[in-house]
């Protein structure tokens, strides 16, 4: 219990970060997991989540099987990247070229069937409840946002273009934390945040008011 009572809000959310990456840490190794996590500043200044509902298939991307046959792995074949040893999918010879610019984890993994629960799992690490809980916007902003010195114009996180329910939302982290969503029609010529510009108010007049 005396354990319990020094975890800090952090600490919380770190460890619903681990969970949500698939990792078995027995409770007392926790703090030596975290360990040379305090003297690496992160380099990382900004994170885009693509979330695909209903994507590709990830054996068709970046988890391609080609040693388990036509039956399993479809019709589709792996390619060499320029890393050796790492192989994706046909599909994307530009991202081949650049595969010494990312990182693919393919260890993460859950036992949740239903879709909807499944995908609350991975974006928060934890089964839904009573408590929402975060989602990794919102625990970016929390550490990379306002509080910690953050002053640019883009809000630290921003949803395009509508929130995803539970799946998006700041959880118990509060309003402070909740996702800016743009709103708009990608498909657009000329993409635009809802409600930044009045219907009706054309460029011109934009830039009248702009000279007055």
């Amino acid at each position: 219990m005396k354990e319990e009572r020094l975890l800090s809000r952090r600490s919380t959310l770190k460890m619903g970060l681990l969970g949500a990456a698939g990792l078995a840490v027995p409770w007392p190794a926790f703090p030596r997991a975290w360990a040379g996590d305090t003297d690496r500043p992160a380099r990382a200044r900004a994170v885009i989540q693509i979330w695909m509902w209903g994507g590709p298939c990830h054996i068709d991307t970046f988890d391609p099987k080609p040693a388990a046959g036509y039956d399993f792995a479809g019709p589709l074949k792996a390619v060499p990247t320029n890393v050796d040893g790492v192989q994706i999918g046909e599909l994307l010879p530009l991202l081949a070229q650049q595969a010494h610019r990312y990182s693919i984890i393919r260890s993460m993994t859950h036992g949740v069937n239903a879709h909807e629960t499944a995908s609350y799992v991975t974006l928060t690490g934890r089964t839904p409840g009573r408590l929402v809980y975060p989602s990794a916007g919102a625990v970016v902003s929390l550490f990379k946002g306002y509080d910690h010195g953050y002053k640019g114009v883009v809000p630290p996180y921003v949803v395009l273009t509508t929130p995803q329910g539970r799946f998006s939302e700041e959880g118990f982290l509060g309003e402070r934390h909740k996702p800016f969503a743009t709103g708009g029609d990608p498909n657009r010529p000329r993409f635009e945040v809802e409600g930044i510009v009045p219907p009706g108010i054309t460029d011109e007049r934009q830039e009248d008011r702009l000279r007055l």
